[in-house]
């Protein structure tokens, strides 16, 4: 009777479909948290009976089997339990007991098999960083942004050291500032996009110039047939983006100077934008212009023409600061949204 009570709770209370989404239940997610992917292995074994009513399952057992720490294996049955799906073994034994009804409501929450179980976990500053970033990089055009540990910690629920590591790479790729009183993202006003443009038209042709004499001829014509397939045949944000970052980064990150490497990061923050202005302001070119400009760029180049590579780059940086001005415009009187709650306009006082 108590198997059937808690299992008849743990359905009505949950429910089958927030029950999977509670506890990511055959989810294949290889960042969900470790005892979720342990929860996932667990509800797999009980539906195709590798583990049956009555079966005793341990902490400590658990915990050595899948190789983890005691800590996510404690958590993971303490879901299987509120999810009816063991219940804490009769004292003196220890550990849970496997409940009658087990199979049938395991079967319903994971009705495929999961895949196989590792404890191979990213960092979790890695699993938040993408989307704080896309939420920086695609509203700075609008304004400067305050951004709080605590804000971000609170919307991840991840703890504010996970929350200070995300802000620090966001740190490494000019994306914030950290001014002493808390971390900011500076807006992209005209005077900052053209001061960028202008650092980066310094420091890429001397990377370029570094790197020039270490690079394969078959690497340059696959990025010179790439620019021409589109420019003959279109191509839409997430390729241009690409194709920004096949020059601008990918090449020019295979300079030997860490100092050089890191100083071109810091001023490329705007190339984190580009795809979202890319999206947002295609009309404004019938053929996007950064494609021939790269073009005359890694002809020089493959032809040997170094000095006159390096200049290409230069007066194409220069020109792209133009356009960089006229997209931001765009997007100013034509697109609006929410930010997330841990975006603060600078405008507003802390």
């Amino acid at each position: 009777m108590k198997e059937q009570a808690l299992s008849d709770h743990a359905t009505q209370t949950i429910g089958l479909n927030a029950a999977r989404r509670r506890y990511r239940i055959g989810s294949a997610d290889m960042k969900a948290p470790l005892y979720n992917r342990i929860l996932n292995a667990l509800v797999s074994e009980i539906a195709d009976g590798a583990l049956s009513p009555g079966d005793r399952v341990m902490e400590n057992r658990i915990a050595t089997r899948f190789g983890v720490s005691r800590a996510p294996a404690r958590k993971a049955l303490a879901a299987l339990d509120d999810l009816g799906l063991v219940t804490p073994a009769a004292g003196p034994a220890r550990g849970f007991i496997v409940t009658s009804d087990a199979p049938k409501h395991a079967a319903e929450l994971a009705p495929a098999p999961s895949d196989p179980f590792t404890t191979h976990t990213p960092p979790t500053w890695q699993r938040i960083y993408g989307e704080v970033e896309d939420a920086v990089s695609r509203r700075i055009a609008f304004g400067g942004w305050r951004l709080t540990e605590t804000g971000i910690a609170r919307h991840f629920d991840v703890s504010r050291t996970v929350a200070r590591e995300a802000l620090a790479r966001l740190q490494a790729r000019g994306l914030v500032e950290n001014e002493g009183k808390g971390w900011i993202a500076p807006e992209l006003s005209e005077t900052r996009v053209r001061e960028l443009y202008e650092l980066r038209a310094l420091l890429e042709p001397a990377a370029l110039s570094c790197v020039s004499a270490r690079l394969p001829g078959q690497t340059l014509d696959r990025m010179i047939g790439d620019l021409q397939d589109a420019t003959d045949s279109g191509a839409d944000g997430h390729l241009l983006d690409k194709l920004e970052a096949d020059l601008h980064i990918a090449l020019l990150q295979r300079c030997r100077s860490s100092a050089l490497r890191k100083a071109m990061t810091e001023a490329q923050s705007l190339l984190l934008a580009h795809k979202f202005f890319y999206q947002h302001t295609a009309e404004l070119y019938p053929v996007e212009p950064f494609l021939d400009e790269h073009l005359q760029v890694l002809g020089a180049l493959r032809e040997g023409s170094v000095s006159e590579a390096c200049e290409g780059l230069r007066q194409h940086l220069l020109r792209s600061s133009d356009r960089a001005v006229v997209r931001i415009a765009r997007l100013r009187g034509s697109y609006r949204d929410t930010p997330p709650d841990y975006l603060e306009p600078l405008d507003r006082k802390p």
